[in-house]
Parts: structure tokens; C-alpha cells; sequence
């Protein structure tokens, strides 16, 4: 075979696959960085809107004060999730 088909400016085969999982190493670090502070925001929300409640509750809840209530613990739920995995790394 003659020199005229051979390219060595070409790109190996495997370095495709090399910049791929490159490109996945920086996202999960991109990843990890973004989800620590919104990890550590869940928890710690979660933690003190059940203090919230108690005005609501030793009140009485009636009227709109129904929608504020679960409103609270619709926010609660989320920030239980968002931050249920903070501090096990």
C-alpha cells in the first residue's frame, strides 16, 4: 500500500473514546459541585420549616391560612428530597 492513504494528522480511534470519557469526568465534577450546596440547602430547610408550623398550628388553622400551611409542608417535602443524601459522601 502506498504512503498516499495513510493521514497522520488523523486522529487515532481510541482518542474519541478518550475525549468522551474526559467530557464525562468534567460533568460529574461540574455535577458534584452543583448538587453538594443544593444538597446542603434541602437538609438544613427541611430541618427548620417544621418551626414554622408552630405558629400556624398553636393559631388555628382557618381560611388561607389552610393554603400557607400546606404550602409549608408541600416545601418541606421537597427540601426532605433534595437533601436527604447530604453529609454520606
Amino acid at each position: 500500500m502506498s504512503k498516499a492513504f495513510e493521514n497522520d494528522d488523523a486522529p487515532s480511534v481510541g482518542s474519541g473514546a478518550d475525549a468522551g470519557r474526559a467530557t464525562v469526568g468534567v460533568l460529574e465534577q461540574c455535577r458534584a459541585h452543583v448538587l453538594a450546596p443544593v444538597r446542603f440547602v434541602g437538609f438544613w430547610s427541611a430541618v427548620v420549616l417544621p418551626f414554622l408550623y408552630l405558629p400556624l398550628l398553636l393559631g388555628g388553622l382557618d381560611g388561607t391560612e389552610w393554603t400557607v400551611f400546606l404550602s409549608l409542608l408541600a416545601l418541606d417535602c421537597l427540601a426532605l428530597l433534595a437533601g436527604h443524601s447530604y453529609g454520606r459522601e
